[in-house]
């Protein structure tokens, strides 16, 4: 397209996690469609790396003292890029803004809208729900005003898009309810690079189970957890011979604990590559029962192969994977040892599991669907100046 794009995130891109591959994933969208571009992202090192050659990079400043950044919060400043992005559109003209996460944009639809930009926004998640699981360990004097204005960064983003995109269908729908006339797109998430085709080696053990992620974030501690006290003890029962590996970033002391108590349990800390460990599996879990969004990790398993075994939550966005019959999900003890025999039971060639993955989160896919969603949304709108 040859209109000026600007690509607004708070994400670190250099930095390899899930909410930040997401956005590697969603910029490369945007600039396979987009002629020219700028981003506006925290500063790294190596910026050509992760921003597009033919964008400008414009690392983001916030030179604000603890004290300002807390009184600023008070009156809906959450984000630094709050005062930087209106200090760049005074000098600098776009055809299209995106605001990569609402909390991102806090603050700032209105003006980007009067500058007479289109204005999209990604949202990863529903703020109402992310937060109620990831914010209780702040401080009240901090929680208060971050809580409130985070929520209203969401529904002033949803009000004033042009185009609203989400991760999933479940969320798109959460969205139409609350504003029946606005214009969301269930778009997903993808791949921020070709994936190669990996080579397929079954491990040496039968059932051997993994779990990947962050080890200390509340949303996946808690639920971890849960799964190794009430579940797998009847991983253990159908299979004797079953060990279960969690391997993720800075494994909190509870889970530690937990791990070191629990009969074929093993936790590896802050692996240099997780791909090594996932190797070592034939199955994939992710015991994420809240929240919402798209499981990003469940892509540390799908990409070599392995069958996935989750709770039903985080089984939004994968439908597809599903319906191929390479994911299966529980709710409860008995709908968990049904899932566990079909699993187990089940014959499963990995070429199949990892093509289904590559047709729904590769990132041609991610750029087509991005494509028909724009013109879509962009031809609507103009018809209707028509009129």
């Amino acid at each position: 397209m040859k209109q000026r794009l600007l690509y607004i995130t708070h994400h670190q891109l250099d930095q390899n996690n899930g909410g930040c591959n997401a956005s590697k994933g969603f910029l490369r969208c945007f600039a396979a469609l987009f002629d020219e571009g700028t981003v506006i992202s925290h500063d790294m090192a190596d910026a050509s790396l992760y921003i597009p050659s033919h964008f400008k990079f414009c690392p983001m400043q916030d030179s604000r003292s603890k004290v300002r950044k807390l009184l600023d919060m008070y009156r809906g400043a959450i984000s630094g890029h709050y005062y930087f992005v209106r200090e760049h559109l005074k000098e600098h003209q776009y055809d299209v803004v995106v605001i990569d996460h609402s909390f991102t944009g806090a603050g700032l639809p209105e003006y980007i809208k009067s500058t007479g930009a289109k204005l999209i926004t990604i949202h990863h998640n529903v703020e109402h729900d992310y937060l109620r699981d990831n914010s209780k360990e702040k401080p009240l004097l901090y929680r208060l005003p971050y809580l409130y204005y985070r929520r209203k960064a969401e529904r002033d983003c949803l009000r004033h898009s042009d185009v609203n995109l989400t991760v999933t269908a479940h969320d798109a729908e959460v969205f139409r309810s609350w504003y029946p006339g606005i214009h969301v797109y269930p778009w997903g998430i993808f791949e921020h690079q070709d994936t190669p085709r990996p080579v397929f080696e079954p491990p040496k053990d039968k059932h051997t189970f993994v779990i990947t992620g962050s080890l200390y974030f509340r949303q996946s501690l808690l639920p971890i957890i849960d799964f190794v006290r009430r579940y797998w003890p009847l991983v253990l029962q159908a299979c004797p011979d079953a060990k279960l590996i969690i391997a993720g970033r800075n494994p909190a002391a509870e889970l530690l604990k937990v791990g070191a108590e629990t009969t074929g349990v093993t936790i590896i800390p802050n692996p240099e590559k997780v791909v090594h460990v996932v190797h070592l599996a034939n199955y994939y879990v992710c015991p994420i029962y809240s929240g919402s969004g798209l499981k990003l990790r469940l892509f540390d398993g799908l990409r070599l192969g392995l069958p996935v075994l989750c709770h039903e939550v985080a089984a939004n966005g994968y439908e597809k994977v599903k319906e191929s019959g390479f994911l299966f999900t529980y709710h409860n003890e008995a709908s968990f040892s049904e899932a566990l025999q079909k699993l187990v039971n089940a014959s499963i060639d990995p070429e199949k599991v990892f093509q289904s993955f590559q047709d729904t989160f590769s990132l041609s896919n991610g750029i087509k669907r991005l494509q028909n969603i724009l013109q879509e949304s962009f031809e609507s709108t103009a018809n209707k100046k028509n009129i």
